[in-house]
């Protein structure tokens, strides 16, 4: 293993990436998109061309998920990284959500209508995980 000191992620990235995301959403007229943090694998190391949630919010932990709304986004994100998200994401861009006490579920229910177009990708999610999501 080599040692590196690059840093990585960080609030620019939600600042930068975040609107290119919305403008696509537009475009293919959903309301919604999951972003996961682990690949088609359910890998939890990533290498960073894989690194879709830093992508689009700077965080580099290892678990966590993002719900991205036209107005709204949110970081699921569980205990060990409290600290790390409130550093790497902007939170004018992200509101801060635990991935326990319901998670992305109970956000869903709280915050789509039924009448919401939600998109993912299929690859990223297991059959488990999806089915806890309708």
């Amino acid at each position: 293993m080599i040692q590196n000191f690059e840093t990585r992620g960080g609030p620019e990235y939600g600042r930068k990436n975040l609107p290119k995301l919305r403008d696509t959403l537009k475009k293919l007229k959903l309301d919604g998109f999951l972003v996961p943090h682990e690949d088609e694998y359910q890998n939890e190391y990533l290498p960073d061309c894989n690194e879709r949630l830093m992508w689009v919010s700077g965080f580099t932990g290892s678990a966590g998920a993002a719900i991205i709304m036209q107005d709204s986004a949110a970081i699921f994100v569980d205990g060990r990284y409290t600290l790390q998200v409130k550093s790497q994401v902007d939170n004018k861009l992200f509101n801060y959500e635990s991935l326990e006490n319901g998670g992305l579920t109970g956000w869903l229910e709280a915050n789509t209508k039924a009448e919401h177009t939600i998109g993912y990708d299929p690859k990223l999610h297991t059959p488990n995980a999806l089915e806890k999501l309708k």
